[in-house]
């Protein structure tokens, strides 16, 4: 805490430099005429970009933390489980002609 003012450091890491982090970023919390800039994250602002930058809480996104992310789920449809057992019922239809031909075949000897 500097001055009474908590502080964020970020440090920057890129995959192709072994040699440290590139530069320090520095964020303040914002100031109270934009403690409601964030909807539904923290505000913190960047000294470098100066600008207000919100950090969202888990589940939302968007430059003011507005849009809220929505699991989706995938529902199987019955045409899936119908070309599936259809499928099924033709290989083991195919199986069993194969069996009688060839038990018809051994037994005419």
């Amino acid at each position: 805490m500097a001055l009474g003012v908590p502080i964020s450091v970020y440090l920057l890491f890129y995959a192709d430099n072994t040699e440290g982090p590139i530069a320090l970023k520095f964020s303040h919390p914002c100031l109270e005429d934009l403690n409601s800039y964030c909807i539904n994250g923290v505000c913190a602002f960047h000294h470098e970009l100066e600008k207000a930058l919100c950090r969202c809480f888990t589940g939302y996104t968007g430059e003011r933390c507005e849009h809220l992310t929505l699991t989706s789920y995938a529902v199987d449809s019955h045409e899936k489980y119908i070309a599936v057992g259809i499928g099924v019922g033709l290989l083991l239809s195919g199986f069993l002609a194969i069996f009688y031909c060839y038990i018809r075949k051994r037994y005419e000897k």
